[in-house]
């Protein structure tokens, strides 16, 4: 099967007398069986990773394992990777290794194994080295067939270049399915929330009458092309409302409600994980926003609609965890338009903007994100946002645990930490001043897709 095998009884014939020759024999008998059955099954391995060939044998060949094929040879690669003591860095792994490089090395790192093995259980099959060689054809053939280490290596550099098939295969019949790469990755999660209290009216504490509806969707569209651009787009839609008896001015009021756009594009920075980017963010509300008990209207459909445009730096560091990703991004130059689209005078009040529909101001920005997978079925999602002129201050910083009972049953915990001192002072409390906190706990249906 292998031309090894037949050095392995050619030397042996070639030693002693009989005596001796019948035990070589029968050592050389019983290691190349045992390497015979360690090629196949390790060939039969490897078949399993790789294209099968036509004529679907048990063994698929790859050109990588020429070194099997030919003359009882040490080769001074395979004695380098097994014997020279080294440092492998855990974990390290070029982004533009494609898998073709990866599936060559690892054949590779196999075949070098079973030589090894070779070398020092029977080294008397290995009569060369391949430093005789150099320059010379390793296989046997016609004269101009030049040595396989070299035919690959062509195929490789010039890979690129390959317009046609034929070129390396000849007259042989090759059907190729070509499959153009998607960098695009698209996701959603669509989740709905209720809850509710009934007291009847001899209730010896009492209470209020009330049910809560809170239904989030949120959409993500990334683009990574693995070299250099990346491109994050996400939008978070919330809507949310509470009823309550003790509140003779309205039947309901909103409890949650906020239309969040983002979008990101980085180019990467040399080979680290920083990229030069390009952020934007606009976000509003549904509908019209009221406290308790009051008729005037604070907040409302573009009213305020505040559009951020960044330029700066992103570190997006590579997680291995699946399902994990964090990035922080440095946005020293940020426009900021906030613009009121109503004439109420109440709205334009609260955001000090009396005699104005609109205002532009010039900040620096940061924005930190990252969504960890702390148990397969729970994870932790934080968003802070800081922007300031250095004359006003806006920061939130929002945190999520999400619990998965299953496909479509989650619970949430939610909270909201919010810093504005751009609000007429009339808003700010005595005890946490522009400070502001929210915070809520559901339980109900959820689907991702």
């Amino acid at each position: 099967m292998f031309s090894v095998l037949c050095l392995c009884l050619t030397s042996a014939e070639a030693q002693g007398n009989r005596r001796g020759l019948a035990v070589r024999k029968a050592r050389v008998t019983h290691f190349t069986d045992s390497l015979k059955r360690s090629f196949s099954g390790r060939l039969n391995a490897m078949a399993s990773e790789s294209v099968k060939t036509s004529d679907d044998s048990d063994v698929s060949l790859s050109p990588y394992m020429y070194r099997l094929m030919g003359q009882g040879m040490y080769y001074s690669s395979t004695v380098k990777n097994n014997f020279t003591i080294g440092w492998d860095e855990d974990g390290a792994d070029d982004e533009s290794t494609t898998e073709a490089i990866r599936y060559r090395e690892d054949v590779n790192d196999k075949v070098d194994d079973l030589l090894a093995s070779a070398y020092i259980s029977s080294p008397w099959i290995f009569k060369h080295y391949d430093s005789q060689f150099d320059g010379e054809s390793l296989v046997s053939g016609p004269e101009d067939v030049r040595p396989a280490t070299e035919q690959l290596d062509d195929i490789l550099d010039n890979s690129s270049a390959i317009k046609d098939v034929t070129e390396i295969v000849g007259d042989l019949d090759v059907d190729l399915k070509v499959t153009k790469p998607n960098f695009w990755k698209t996701s959603g999660k669509f989740s709905m929330q209720f809850t509710q209290n009934y007291f009847s009216e001899n209730w010896y504490k009492g209470g209020n009458n009330n049910g809560t509806m809170l239904s989030q969707l949120t959409l993500t569209a990334n683009y990574n092309d693995q070299k250099r651009i990346q491109w994050d787009n996400s939008l978070d839609l919330r809507l949310g409302f509470v009823t309550t008896t003790s509140d003779s001015c309205h039947s309901f009021l909103t409890n949650n409600d906020k239309i969040n756009l983002n979008s990101k594009v980085g180019v990467k920075a040399s080979k680290s994980s920083w990229y030069y980017t390009f952020s934007m963010q606009a976000y509003t509300q549904f509908l019209p926003g009221y406290k308790s008990n009051d008729r005037k209207m604070y907040s409302a459909f573009v009213a305020p609609l505040d559009v951020n445009a960044s330029v700066g730096m992103d570190y997006k560091p590579s997680l291995k965890k699946s399902g994990c990703s964090l990035s922080l991004a440095l946005l020293p130059l940020s426009y900021k338009l906030r613009y009121i689209g109503s004439d109420d005078e109440n709205i334009h009040s609260a955001y000090s903007m009396v005699d104005v529909d609109a205002t532009h101001d010039f900040g620096s920005r940061l924005e930190y994100n990252h969504n960890f997978k702390l148990l397969s079925n729970l994870s932790w999602k934080t968003r802070l946002y800081y922007y300031t002129t250095y004359e006003y201050t806006e920061m939130e910083m929002e945190n999520t645990f999400s619990f998965s009972f299953n496909k479509y049953i989650s619970a949430d915990f939610y909270t909201l930490w919010r810093f504005d001192d751009n609000r007429n002072p009339a808003y700010k409390d005595d005890n946490l001043g522009y400070f502001q906190f929210k915070e809520y706990l559901t339980l109900g249906l959820s689907y991702s897709f």
